[in-house]
């Protein structure tokens, strides 16, 4: 399980490198649009920024990397391997187990226990069964050129020459290679004991830890580990000639951008406050302009409003004078109308609806529905005396008016029963006033007496 998880990352860490080195450092607004200085700018990441994978692997020298076995051990392991026709495979330190040549053998167990054995096509599909499609197991054909030079991983390297390089921001690509290293250098100490291992054998049988295929898939991992190791060291240590490294260039190129970034924006600045200041002056000068407008529109306003006030005067003293005249003729014909009933009391009213018998003597319908209608009122009143609205009728009424007041007599009648002509809340009204029943008890029982004899005189007419 260890083994294959370090197989994973590394092949993660490969994947990534091949990713980074596509790229270009390159800001968007820095790209050029001349197919030629792109081509160029191509050449340029693919040869001279990152190297390639497959360079990468040709510069792991096995000799550097692995440990040497004792030359005793070695012929030790020969004499077992020509004493026993059979492979006992040893699990790795992650549970891995590598198959056994012969068929239906047992296996023994790191301690030297043996264990159940199996053929070598089951353990063969287990075991490529476990590993992930780009690690499967080559065959014994070539096993040979996997262990040697590590050629296989050559196939990380199959596309890099056929893919185009893209333009990238530079913090990018330093954040891709800061992530690069930092997960390098926590795979470091399991790479170590995966190296430390290759030495070790079974206490017991005296075979080393790890079968043949297992030990070919460690050495796999610690060549992809050791090449991605030179490529972070190049990208990251200064070269022997004294230039800098791509980490320092790109950084430079950040400093370099961010520095035109600031003068770019700078000058957006300088611009914007000149023209603001432009803008605050035109205002200024607008301001003024809009001022003395505004003084001169103010002295005609004012002018003007000096002669809307002397004509709304004159209008007013106008409207006064034809409202005092109003007044004075509606009062003059409140009087006339009060004093065309000489008569009050019983006597009156029985003589104002004579007035109106003799003037509907021809509409006999209209003479019914006004004797109704003061019948109504009149009885409403009776009912509840101290209704300020039964005792109170607008004279301008439209029903009132199309019933008893458009008739002679009609409103005579009212004055007569002792309605007397009054404004109540600006409305000129027919008001029945109710004597104070506590203060004057006598001139409430004259009043209300009044109406009712009233009411008996109209009921007594509308059933002549």
């Amino acid at each position: 399980m260890e083994l294959r998880k370090a197989e994973q990352e590394l092949d993660k860490l490969c994947c990534e490198w091949k990713a980074v080195r596509r790229k270009r450092p390159c800001y968007e607004e820095e790209t050029s649009v001349d197919d030629n200085a792109m081509e160029n700018s191509k050449i340029m990441c693919d040869s001279e920024i990152l190297p390639s994978w497959k360079d990468l692997i040709s510069r792991i020298v096995d000799d550097d990397i692995f440990p040497r076995v004792e030359e005793a051990d070695e012929e030790e392991v020969i004499v077992e391997a020509e004493t026993d026709p059979v492979d006992k495979s040893m699990p790795d330190d992650a549970g891995q187990t590598s198959t056994m040549e012969a068929e239906d053998e047992p296996g023994y167990s790191e301690w030297g226990m043996l264990i159940a054995g199996s053929t070598a096509a089951e353990n063969n599909a287990k075991e490529n069964a476990e590993v992930p499609p780009i690690m499967k197991i080559p065959s014994k054909s070539n096993e040979k050129s996997l262990s040697s030079h590590g050629e296989a991983d050559d196939s990380f390297d199959d596309e890099e020459n056929s893919v185009t390089v893209e333009n990238a921001p530079p913090p990018e690509i330093l954040s891709q290679l800061e992530s690069l290293r930092h997960n390098l250098e926590r795979l470091r100490p399991k790479i170590d004991k995966f190296i430390a291992r290759l030495t070790e054998s079974d206490p017991v049988t005296k075979k080393p830890r790890y079968g043949e295929k297992a030990m070919v898939r460690v050495k796999r991992i610690v060549r992809m580990y050791k090449a991605l190791e030179i490529g972070v060291s190049l990208a990251f240590d200064d070269k022997d000639n004294g230039e800098t490294n791509i980490i320092q260039q790109i950084k430079a190129q950040i400093k370099v951008h961010d520095a035109q970034i600031q003068a770019k924006n700078r000058v957006i600045q300088t611009t914007q406050q000149l023209e603001a200041e432009r803008i605050e002056q035109e205002r200024l000068i607008a301001e003024q302009i809009a001022r003395e407008q505004r003084i001169q529109e103010e002295l005609a306003k004012q002018k003007e409003a000096e002669e809307l006030a002397r004509r709304a005067h004159e209008a007013r003293l106008r409207r006064i004078e034809e409202e005092q005249r109003a007044l004075d003729a509606e009062a003059q014909a409140d009087r006339e109308l009060m004093a065309s009933v000489p008569v009050k009391g019983v006597d009156g009213v029985r003589m104002q609806i004579d007035r109106m018998r003799a003037g509907l003597k021809d509409d006999k319908k209209a003479l019914d529905v006004a004797l109704g209608s003061l019948y109504t009122l009149f009885d409403q009143i009776v009912r509840k005396p101290e209704e300020v609205n039964f005792r109170r009728i607008r004279r301008d009424h439209p029903k009132f008016m199309e019933d008893i007041g458009r008739h002679e007599g009609g409103r005579e009648v009212l004055i007569a029963a002792g309605f007397g002509l009054e404004k109540l809340d600006g409305v000129p009204c027919f008001f029945s006033k109710e004597p104070h029943i506590e203060s004057d008890m006598d001139g409430w029982s004259e009043w209300f007496d009044g109406l009712k004899k009233t009411l008996e005189v109209i009921e007594e007419e509308m059933i002549k």
